[in-house]
């Protein structure tokens, strides 16, 4: 189960507050972080954003690492499979 930190803080002009070190540095929140605001009833939660794209970005190069497959290699792939595509009529 993961560690539960429970801190006060202030709320500044404009909303504003400071997310304590000991958080950000256990949720790896660093400065120009996006974080997700959701509201839930009288609470709210905020979350690191996750990057659809660079989980994305990271697995595909995981999978060509464990392939021993080049970009240049991929990129090939790709375009023949396009053009294969396009004379089958399969999308």
């Amino acid at each position: 189960m993961s560690k539960s930190i429970v801190k006060k803080v202030r709320v500044w002009s404009k909303g504003q507050f400071t997310i304590p070190v000991e958080i950000r540095e256990h949720l790896g929140i660093k400065e120009d972080s996006i974080l997700n605001v959701i509201q839930i009833g009288n609470a709210f939660l905020v979350t690191p954003e996750q990057s659809f794209v660079k989980d994305l970005a990271s697995s595909v190069q995981e999978k060509m690492a464990d392939s021993n497959l080049s970009l240049q290699d991929l990129l090939c792939e790709l375009r023949d499979g396009m053009r294969s595509s396009r004379f089958t009529g399969h999308n």
